[in-house]
């Protein structure tokens, strides 16, 4: 059973999500075998999709039996699963990692410091890869492979951390309903999907070379823009307020 809420239950670990299966064993030479199976799933799943991919393919490039991959996934949806939700989980721990920091500071979580969280790991990861790396691959295949998959796996990937993200955004803009926030969330999640799909796309567009741009950069670009967006999304008195404010400061931003 896949758990579908963006509210995580007791007992639920936001960063395992709710993924089931034959499981298989996770010691010693068992282990070995399902990371195997896991990595060579991973760049068949990311080069040729879920449904162009066949056990054949998995088990000869693994250099495994049938057996073995349904002993330790019980079958391809589930391996599937288990190879995104792999890839992803170092990123939400950052992801916590960074936000837990921010709301240590005094005043606690300023919306840009939600933002950064949100984006810097993503962005972290996808320059440790190269020109053609796994994660914008295995991402392009959850956004646009048929059978709905984004809406089976991400909210098991997500639902935990989007729930830690929407309180931290609540606690930064609590003028800001909360159906909007969600939506503002979401959209924030579709900014990183653009550029994890295109990033490199635009850079080549500008004039630059594929991955040219480092890391700060690229992450203080979508933080400004995200920033941006979510501020929106509080009622116009609030934004007028704001602009007030800032006027009245001679246009200083706090640091």
């Amino acid at each position: 059973m896949i758990q579908t809420s963006y509210e995580s239950g007791p007992g639920w670990d936001p960063l395992e999500g709710a993924l089931t299966g034959a499981g298989g064993s996770t010691t010693g030479p068992g282990r070995a075998t399902r990371e195997r199976i896991l990595d060579a799933a991973e760049r068949l799943f990311a080069e040729y999709g879920f449904a162009g991919t066949s056990h054949r393919q998995i088990t000869a490039e693994a250099g495994v039996n049938l057996a073995a991959v349904n002993y330790h996934f019980g079958s391809k949806e589930e391996l599937f699963l288990h190879v995104v939700q792999r890839r992803l989980k170092p990123v939400n721990e950052r992801r916590l990692e960074m936000l837990e920091e921010a709301e240590q500071q005094p005043g606690g979580a300023r919306l840009e410091d939600v933002a950064r969280a949100f984006v810097e790991p993503v962005v972290e990861a996808r320059h440790a890869e190269d020109e053609f790396g796994v994660l914008p691959k295995l991402m392009a295949r959850v956004v646009g492979e048929p059978g709905g998959w984004a809406e089976r796996l991400l909210p098991v990937v997500f639902a935990g951390v989007a729930a830690r993200f929407l309180a931290a955004l609540e606690r930064a803009l609590p003028e800001a309903k909360r159906e909007d926030l969600l939506w503002g969330l979401v959209f924030s999640a579709g900014v990183l999907s653009h550029y994890l799909l295109l990033g490199d796309l635009v850079r080549r567009a500008a004039g630059g070379a594929a991955g040219e741009e480092d890391t700060e950069a690229t992450v203080e670009r979508m933080v400004r823009y995200i920033t941006a967006g979510l501020k929106a999304q509080r009622p116009a008195a609030a934004a007028k307020r704001e602009a007030a404010g800032r006027k009245g400061s001679g246009g200083r931003k706090r640091r």
